[in-house]
């Protein structure tokens, strides 16, 4: 029962890469990590899945994308990847308020002139409305509690001509106590060590989708990926009391995830 009382509603442990007790060398670390757990652990396959076909449902040659909380910058170079090979324009703002965060972005994104870095508050994004096709934010929601999380949703829906997508985890026992494995294997970094465990704890169920749905007065479509992520598209400009939908991507014939016990 105290497993499962773990697990029953967000947590609101702080994670360690919100403080400032880290040297400049551990933080970089960090997002070096990072970029590993996006490329083997779903949150690539997550974003590509839905946001490539719905940029080619656009019709459109010159897409505007903007990135929220986008740490190095890792997936939006996997976007302009895409877009170079399918000889789309793209012009990529990418966001982030951590000035750490901002300087190894710029030195990631260095050969990729699409991307524009931009040190900005996400709940103050200086934007006009509509003025970008699509934003996304990965793995940055769960940082922030329901009513912000729900704020931040809003302000995204307002900068979005088409829709906005959110890739983030999903709160599970298994998911926990195997990321607390993998990073004491596979890293010696605190903050991942730490920040990866606590993450799951503060990630998402669905009907925490729906509360921050009806906050927001969004309609939100929940999609789950394999391994224990979630892609969440929200439509741009509108307000909505509709109850979120959910969409199972990747799963089984029996209704689970596929590799869930």
């Amino acid at each position: 029962m105290v497993v499962a009382n773990r697990f029953s509603e967000r947590s609101r442990e702080p994670e360690l890469i919100d403080g400032t007790d880290y040297a400049v060398a551990e933080f970089r670390d960090c997002l070096s990590d990072l970029r590993r757990i996006n490329q083997l652990l779903g949150g690539q396959h997550a974003l590509a899945r839905h946001l490539f076909p719905m940029i080619e449902a656009t019709g459109r040659q010159h897409i505007r994308l903007l990135d929220i909380g986008t740490g190095s910058a890792d997936l939006p170079r996997m976007v302009v990847e895409w877009a170079r090979q399918c000889g789309k324009r793209v012009d990529f703002v990418v966001v982030d308020l951590h000035p750490l965060a901002v300087r190894e972005a710029r030195n990631w994104v260095v050969d990729y002139p699409e991307i524009l870095v931009v040190q900005a508050d996400a709940f103050q994004l200086p934007f006009v409305e509509g003025g970008f096709d699509f934003v996304m934010a990965s793995l940055f929601l769960h940082h922030f509690e329901d009513e912000a999380a729900a704020r931040l949703l809003q302000g995204f829906s307002q900068v979005a001509r088409d829709a906005f997508l959110i890739n983030d985890l999903r709160r599970h026992p298994l998911a926990y106590y195997s990321i607390r494995c993998l990073t004491w294997l596979f890293t010696n970094n605190r903050l991942v060590r730490h920040d990866a465990a606590v993450s799951v704890l503060r990630g998402f169920q669905d009907a925490d989708w729906q509360k921050i749905a009806g906050l927001a007065g969004l309609s939100l479509k929940v999609h789950r990926h394999f391994p224990f992520r979630y892609l969440i598209i929200g439509q741009a400009g509108g307000r909505d009391t509709e109850k979120p939908t959910t969409r199972r991507s990747g799963w089984g014939n029996d209704g689970r995830e596929d590799g869930e016990e």
